[in-house]
């Protein structure tokens, strides 16, 4: 019995052998490929990722190196535009300038040949505008003399036909004032207008208030911003007295 139990257990454990080499190693050799080849597609993933984050990183850089590069080129651009801006508007002046240079030195040049053709030097033209100048202060003089003497002319034509009684009308065209203050008692007015704004003795000035006329006066004594007239007793409206505001005219 012993002997057969011991066959058995020899046939039971070369059975497993064969089992083991016939089933169950082919089913190891396989997991093992598979397990190679599963470690090289992760291999060869994990290289394909890697490969590809530093790609997207180059990307990303290569993205943000020509967006600077854009924004640079793009300031350059901007700060060429406002260059040449400057450059035309410079340009611009200088042949404004120029234009304005040109006509100036034609200007001259035709003068220095008017010059040139009356034959007079330099020098001389220096002795020409002095005599001018001389020239034209003494006529100024004379003009103020001139209207001094007819001033005192006047004047004196004025009290002579004060004196004389003389009625010749004395013209003052355009005359405008105003009665400053009146004396009711020695009958005169003082008015805001004088010789500066063509008063003249013994002329004869109408005093207004409003459209009606209120009196008449002759101006006597001259001043050169007021004069001082008599009323005229002939003209007197009634009871109405000339009075400070009202108007006076030629």
């Amino acid at each position: 019995m012993l002997r057969i139990a011991l066959i058995l257990a020899l046939l039971t454990a070369a059975g497993a052998l064969v089992v083991t080499q016939f089933v169950t190693k082919p089913k190891v050799v396989e997991l093992d490929e598979n397990l190679k080849t599963t470690t090289e597609n992760l291999n060869q993933t994990t290289t394909a990722k890697n490969k590809a984050e530093s790609e997207a990183k180059a990307a990303k850089a290569a993205a943000e190196a020509t967006a600077k590069e854009l924004a640079s080129t793009k300031t350059e651009r901007d700060t060429a535009q406002e260059e040449a801006a400057k450059q035309t508007a410079r340009a611009d002046k200088l042949n404004n300038d120029l234009t304005t240079v040109t006509k100036a030195r034609n200007e001259a040049q035709q003068e220095l040949a008017q010059w040139q053709a009356l034959t007079i030097k330099p020098d001389q033209v220096r002795v020409l505008q002095a005599d001018l100048k001389k020239t034209t202060e003494q006529r100024d003089e004379l003009e103020v003399l001139k209207k001094g003497v007819e001033k005192m002319l006047a004047r004196t034509e004025a009290e002579l036909r004060k004196y004389k009684g003389d009625d010749t009308i004395v013209e003052m065209p355009g005359l405008k004032g105003k009665v400053v203050s009146t004396d009711s008692q020695w009958n005169f007015v003082v008015l805001d207008v004088g010789e500066n704004g063509g008063a003249k003795p013994g002329g004869i000035v109408m005093v207004r208030r409003g459209d009606k006329l209120v009196g008449k006066a002759r101006i006597m004594t001259v001043e050169a911003n007021r004069s001082i007239a008599n009323l005229l007793p002939d003209w007197k409206q009634g009871d109405v007295a000339v009075a400070a505001g009202d108007a006076v005219l030629y």
